[in-house]
C-alpha cells in the first residue's frame, strides 16, 4: 500500500472490511487497481461508499481505467460511468 497514490478503507472495529487501492500519474490517468470488500459485509454499500470517495480524488484527471477480474462487477462500475470498449478488457471512463 505504500506506494499507492489513494488508498481507502471501511473498518468494523479492528476487522477490515473494504478497501480501495489507485494508482495515478496526478496529471492524466488514474487506475482503480481493485476495490475489495469483505463478503460478510458485501450489500450494505460499503462499496459504493469508497468507490465515490475514489472517483472524488479523481475527478479532475483525464482518464480512470479499472480492470474487473469478476465479468458480475461489470454493473457496478457502469453505474460510476465507466464503459466498456471492444476488444479491451478494461473499463474506462473520461472526464472531458
Amino acid at each position: 500500500m505504500q506506494n499507492s497514490s489513494v488508498v481507502i478503507s471501511a473498518w468494523d472495529g479492528e476487522h477490515l472490511v473494504s478497501l480501495a487501492r489507485g494508482l495515478d500519474d496526478k496529471e492524466t490517468i488514474g487506475f482503480i487497481h481493485y476495490l475489495l470488500v469483505d463478503s460478510d459485509y458485501q450489500g450494505l454499500h460499503i462499496g459504493d461508499t469508497l468507490m465515490k470517495k475514489i472517483m472524488e480524488k479523481y475527478d479532475k484527471l483525464l482518464h480512470v481505467k479499472v480492470m474487473p477480474s469478476d465479468p458480475h462487477t461489470i454493473k457496478f462500475y457502469e453505474k460510476y460511468g465507466f464503459k466498456q470498449f471492444d476488444k479491451y478488457s478494461a473499463l474506462e471512463k473520461t472526464n472531458m
